[in-house]
């Protein structure tokens, strides 16, 4: 047993030195790197700070998916999709057997930029030739190390989630419904910005219980479907962190990969308590 995870330590430190980050997985399972690809080495530092989330923009270039906020300026293109992230992630997987060695899944967001039919194609074929992708069928899913989830334009996602009978990505909604039917594996997350949940003038330290009460809410509607919430364009600070980790939110996006990691593992008596609550929960 302890050979074994001397192995597993030194092979962890080898690809990214992540080892201090594994040990503090729990405290960091909320963590999402929102506009992955605009960090100055995309991927690699969500990696090295230990988070299970990373998000990045992509557009059809010819016949290449890359990634890029502005598909219409192609000097602004960081590479293409399957370097800066499938490649990396793949290997790690073959590696370790999860992205972390850890057996947890790993998610991998990505915001179709705009509506074609030909960006689905080319991403589902892209998305074949990587085993390390969970695949949903209409029966039930296989889970892999990774779980891709389509995110952006409304048109393309649905269009990739109820035309392929076998998926390799599922999908989620910006828009939180009334009628919204319940999950059925094509659907499966939320994607909501913050200043359409919380009032603003409940962000205070003073207010943060009002917040909280917000977005306790919208978790609970969301997880009453089957599904996860992300909240994105949350207030880079920790009045608007902490009520999010206490109400459950599940993904919790920042663009400051660093500063939120390091008040995850400083607040990790939060997601203590709340898998407490929430028996199952990761």
């Amino acid at each position: 047993m302890v050979a074994g995870t001397v192995l597993l330590m030194a092979v962890l430190h080898a690809h990214g030195g992540v080892v201090p980050q594994l040990l503090a997985r729990g405290a960091l399972a909320v963590a999402h790197s929102h506009n992955d690809y605009e960090q100055q080495k995309p991927l690699e530092q969500a990696l090295a700070a230990g988070f299970p989330s990373v998000e990045a923009d992509v557009w059809l270039r010819g016949d290449e998916i890359v990634v890029s906020h502005h598909g219409f300026l192609e000097f602004s293109d960081r590479g293409r999709l399957e370097d800066l992230y499938l490649r990396p992630l793949q290997r790690r997987v073959d590696q370790l057997g999860s992205v972390y060695g850890d057996s947890q899944v790993f998610y991998l967001w990505i915001d179709l930029k705009d509506s074609s039919r030909e960006l689905t194609d080319a991403l589902h074929r892209l998305l074949a030739r990587y085993p390390m992708f969970t695949v949903f069928t209409d029966t039930e899913s296989r889970r892999g190390a990774v779980v891709a989830i389509l995110t952006g334009d409304e048109e393309a996602k649905r269009r990739y989630t109820e035309e392929h009978q076998v998926r390799l990505a599922c999908r989620d909604s910006n828009v939180l419904g009334d009628a919204d039917p319940n999950s059925d594996g094509r659907w499966m997350w939320y994607a909501l910005p913050w200043d359409d949940v919380v009032d603003a003038s409940t962000v205070t330290e003073r207010g943060s219980r009002a917040a909280q009460a917000q977005l306790r809410r919208v978790v609970e509607r969301a997880h009453a479907l089957g599904r996860r919430l992300r909240l994105y364009a949350v207030p880079e600070r920790p009045d608007a962190w902490g009520p999010a980790i206490a109400a459950g939110v599940d993904l919790i996006g920042t663009d400051r990969i660093e500063a939120f990691g390091g008040y995850l593992r400083s607040r990790s008596e939060l997601l203590e308590a709340r898998a407490q609550r929430t028996p199952g929960w990761r």
